[in-house]
């Protein structure tokens, strides 16, 4: 009588097998905080030796700024999405680009994760996620004003200096109203603040002097 071998078992892929170790992390993180949880904690969620977590990752903080930086992407992603979309002028599309991050951050696990790095003992973590989400976004931000000081909408003297301006000040408002039932009004006040900074006056036409 033949005996059949047992079909073996299929591998994952590398990028799925290090997705679900970032998956397992997160929900460590949530539940235990970054500074509390162990690689032990994370290959336990994961279901997969401590030994294959290596493979992957050198540390426990790598895990934590792959976290970091897959957020800080797909929120970059999504606005460069949003403006992309538009042939709008300078104005529209940094409303466009507002109105962007406010759906990103409305995403479920997003907010999970944002209120991970929020807490006091997570504060270095989220500094570094905003740092990762500021310099990928100032170079479009730079490149709006740019736009807008062209179509005479803008006042601004320094693209660069508006970009960093504009985009420190939502750094500064997030940290302040963490809070998700806040934090859309405030973006939106700081929104309008913003363009005002800029030099933008809904009353004057593009074309006025």
């Amino acid at each position: 009588m033949i005996r059949m071998r047992p079909p073996a078992k299929r591998r994952k892929d590398p990028e799925t097998r290090r997705g679900d170790l970032l998956a397992a992390a997160s929900k460590v993180f949530a539940s235990k905080g970054v500074a509390a949880a162990a690689v032990s904690d994370i290959v336990k969620a994961a279901g997969v030796a401590q030994g294959t977590f290596y493979l992957y990752f050198d540390t426990k903080n790598d895990v934590v700024n792959a976290l970091a930086e897959n957020m800080a992407g797909a929120m970059v992603a999504a606005v460069e999405r949003a403006v992309a979309s538009t042939d709008a002028g300078a104005v529209e599309k940094l409303r466009a680009l507002w109105n962007a991050i406010l759906d990103a951050a409305g995403d479920a696990t997003a907010r999970k994760l944002a209120a991970i790095y929020h807490r006091p003992q997570n504060r270095a973590v989220h500094h570094r996620m905003a740092e990762r989400f500021t310099l990928r976004l100032a170079p479009l931000v730079e490149q709006i004003v740019t736009q807008g000081i062209a179509e005479r909408v803008f006042t601004a003297e320094d693209p660069r200096v508006a970009a960093w301006f504009v985009l420190g000040g939502l750094h500064i408002l997030e940290m302040g109203f963490a809070d998700p039932a806040v934090l859309p009004s405030a973006i939106r006040s700081a929104a309008a603040c913003a363009l005002r900074a800029l030099g933008h006056d809904p009353a004057r036409a593009p074309s006025d002097p």
